[in-house]
Order: C-alpha cells, then sequence, then structure tokens
C-alpha cells in the first residue's frame, strides 16, 4: 500500500451476541450438565432424595438471582417478557415434597450476583436463566416418566406453562440487538458470572437428602 494512501478495507462484522454467548459459555454447560446435582435428573435411576438435593441447591442459587433480575427489573427491553421469579415455584415444591425438608433449606446464602447495571448485562443473565428453563424440558420429561403424576405437585419448577410463553424467542430478538463491542461485552461478562454462580450452587453437597 502506498504511503499516505489509507486502506478501504471495511472492518470485519462483529459476531452476533447470541454466537458469542454460546462460545463464551461453552465450557459451564458442560460442567453443570455433567457433574452437577442437576446431572441425575435425566437419568432413569434418579430418586426422590437425588431431586430433593437439587432442588436445594437450585433455592439457594435463585434466591440471587431472583433479587438481581428484580431489582434491575427497568432494564428489561421492549418486547422481552418481564422476568418470572423462580423461587416461589421451588419452594413450593420442597413443601410438596415434604414439610420436613424446610429444616434442611440452606442457612448461608448463596455467593452473591452482582445486579446488573445496564441493558446488555441484564440480557447476559436472562440468557442463562431462560436457557435454563428450556433446557429443563428434558429434566421434566425424564421426572414425569420417572414419578408419573407427582409431578404436578411437586415438580411445578420444571412445567414450562409455569412461566410466561415466548420468552426465548423475544430474548433473541433483544440479543439480535445488542451490536456495539462493549455491548458484546458486558453481555457475555454477565453471562459468565451468572453461570459461575449457578455453578458455584449446583455442586451441593452440604444438601445432601438421606
Amino acid at each position: 500500500m502506498a504511503l499516505g494512501v489509507k486502506s478501504r478495507r471495511t472492518p470485519a462484522a462483529l459476531p452476533a451476541a447470541h454466537s458469542l454467548l454460546r462460545r463464551g459459555t461453552r465450557r459451564y454447560h458442560v460442567r453443570i450438565d455433567k457433574t452437577s446435582v442437576l446431572a441425575p435428573l435425566v437419568r432413569l435411576d434418579v430418586t426422590l432424595s437425588g431431586y430433593a438435593t437439587a432442588m436445594l441447591a437450585l433455592k439457594r442459587a435463585y434466591e440471587e438471582v431472583d433479587a438481581a433480575l428484580l431489582r434491575a427489573a427497568g432494564l428489561c427491553p421492549e418486547g422481552l417478557v418481564s422476568y418470572t421469579p423462580r423461587l416461589p415455584r421451588i419452594e413450593h415444591d420442597l413443601r410438596a415434597l415434604d414439610a420436613r425438608l424446610v429444616s434442611l433449606w440452606p442457612v448461608r446464602p448463596g455467593p452473591e450476583l452482582k445486579v446488573p447495571e445496564t441493558e446488555a448485562e441484564y440480557l447476559g443473565v436472562r440468557y442463562v436463566v431462560d436457557g435454563a428453563q428450556l433446557g429443563g424440558r428434558c429434566i421434566y420429561g425424564q421426572l414425569c416418566c420417572t414419578f408419573g403424576a407427582g409431578v404436578r405437585e411437586f415438580g411445578t419448577f420444571w412445567i414450562p406453562e409455569s412461566y410466561p410463553q415466548g420468552g426465548w424467542p423475544g430474548l433473541l430478538k433483544s440479543l439480535a440487538r445488542v451490536e456495539s463491542r462493549e455491548g458484546l461485552a458486558a453481555c457475555v461478562r454477565s453471562a459468565r458470572r451468572t453461570f459461575g454462580h449457578m455453578d458455584q450452587c449446583l455442586r451441593g453437597s452440604e444438601f445432601e437428602v438421606v
């Protein structure tokens, strides 16, 4: 290129937010799917004890998630359904399993989750939470096969109809509007923080029910 002549090459297009999020959080997906207290829930030999252990760990996780998303509710973009707290369903299911589990609920709070400060950060958290609920349909199917109609009583957290429909398509549309480099980076960082929080809470050894 001659001196003093600027290149006319256009900057490379930034990857879509959804693609960046999938790549940036893949290791968390794998670890939670394979090693967390949720892993046994998709197996044929899942037990009520194992299920209760998972629900206790989920309670700890969603105490922080619900609080963070409700405090940041004003950042929810137009076209995306408002966040529905998960904790009421989890607590209902624990009571339905066995009232004595109330005494086993974790006293020590889970690791603190940063409250989103921007729309991009808010979408990063929603990507993790809404994606988890979508993936939870596989768990719901296995629980129905194993426990039958009882799941309607102690598995309301997993029932798709428990939450507003159309949330995931709305989230993908909102993510598609995140186009700046700063916004994309903030979205991915927020999703990683949320996955890290879930990963810590779902190790669950302290919640084993015997």
